[in-house]
């Protein structure tokens, strides 16, 4: 069997597993709209796949094309963002000049982004999946930002900070990981294609475990 077609299957379950047990705890009322941002973002991660594995099944071209499941990835790191813009960085981030250079440090998550696409931009792919990989890299780099700054920028009184920086950590390293197998794709590296779903379906499988960790923590 088709090895990619076995990871994809090992990804939308482990996607599908942390989205369940997110759902289960966080997506009814007055729970955090914070936590249950990251739970919907999984979910698209879950939706995104299962799309990707049904074109594998069917016998559909998954390469070079747009499709739906691209959305899947899109909507996981919208969501991501979303979770990290407004409240939660204003609570860490006042704007001074003294948290400076934790904003410039975050920038780096954006620019290694933006680096990653410009390998994808000089492959020979089609320009259909350059502009597609460029829609996505968009939203990766964007979360991407708010990822590094709530890694590095120092706590504050509630902790809200150091008890969701492996969340962090673990979303910032998937979008990594996705720009890496949009690469392996566009160069057509398929033990690279592989080891990007691998490291992806471990990473997919602990978002979820990290955020609750860390909300217990916050929550204490």
């Amino acid at each position: 069997m088709d090895p990619i077609l076995i990871l994809n299957i090992a990804l939308t379950l482990s996607a599908a597993g942390g989205f369940t047990y997110g759902a289960v705890r966080y997506l009814k009322p007055h729970r955090p709209l914070y936590a249950s941002m990251i739970v919907l973002g999984v979910g698209c991660i879950m939706l995104g796949r299962a799309y990707i594995l049904a074109r594998h099944i069917t016998g559909l071209p998954v390469m070079g094309i747009f499709h739906v499941g691209t959305l899947g990835t899109i909507g996981a790191f919208s969501f991501f963002f979303s979770s990290n813009y407004g409240q939660i960085d204003s609570l860490v981030d006042d704007g001074s000049r003294d948290l400076r250079k934790y904003r410039i440090i975050a920038l780096s998550g954006t620019i290694f982004t933006v680096l990653m696409y410009a390998a994808i931009v000089l492959s020979d792919t089609t320009d259909v999946e350059k502009i597609t990989d460029g829609i996505v890299a968009l939203s990766i780099g964007s979360a991407s930002y708010f990822h590094m700054k709530h890694i590095f920028i120092p706590d504050i009184d509630y902790g809200v900070v150091s008890c969701l920086r492996l969340f962090n950590i673990l979303a910032f390293s998937y979008g990594i990981l996705c720009m890496l197998e949009m690469g392996a794709i566009a160069y057509q590296t398929e033990w690279l294609i592989v080891t990007a779903i691998i490291l992806e379906t471990i990473v997919s499988a602990a978002l979820i475990p990290a955020l609750d960790k860390g909300v217990r923590a916050w929550s204490k």
